[in-house]
């Protein structure tokens, strides 16, 4: 009996580790995130198959940059992978008198990479905490993501 447990734990780390490095099968993506408010250009790079970093230059309400570290999990089907992390913001807060501000994010989402194609998609909400200047939490930022993997 231990030898047939050793035998399925060993099985399902041998099963978990194949998978973690089908977690990402692109190493570039750049394009495209509409939220409620971040929204602008962004460029994500898997470091290895199970981490990423991501950049987003925001033009919704002012002018932001974020730097975000992500967690990914392939999930469902191949192709598909659950997403988490954390990172800062720095930049302007409103379109007129332009208050600069720091702040801090979390990112939750499920991203979609098409096999055939170079193109992945993503559904993500990421809640976000200004310390400086515009100090808020902002709690309703989901997101839609097209990028053009390679």
């Amino acid at each position: 009996m231990k030898k047939f447990r050793t035998f399925l734990v060993a099985s399902a780390l041998l099963l978990s580790a194949h998978t973690a490095l089908r977690a990402q099968n692109y190493n570039w993506a750049v394009g495209v995130r509409g939220g409620v408010t971040a929204s602008g250009i962004t460029v994500k790079y898997n470091f290895d198959p199970a981490n990423s970093i991501e950049g987003l230059i925001d033009f919704a309400k002012g002018f932001n940059i974020y730097a975000l570290y992500e967690r990914n999990i392939p999930v469902i089907t191949q192709g598909f992978n659950f997403y988490y992390g954390a990172g800062a913001n720095i930049g302007s807060w409103g379109r007129h008198d332009g208050e600069f501000t720091f702040g801090i994010n979390g990112i939750i989402g499920l991203e979609y990479k098409i096999a055939s194609l170079p193109l992945a998609f993503s559904l993500d909400y990421k809640p976000n905490l200004n310390l400086i200047q515009h100090a808020k939490f902002h709690a309703t930022d989901f997101g839609l993501g097209v990028k053009v993997a390679f």
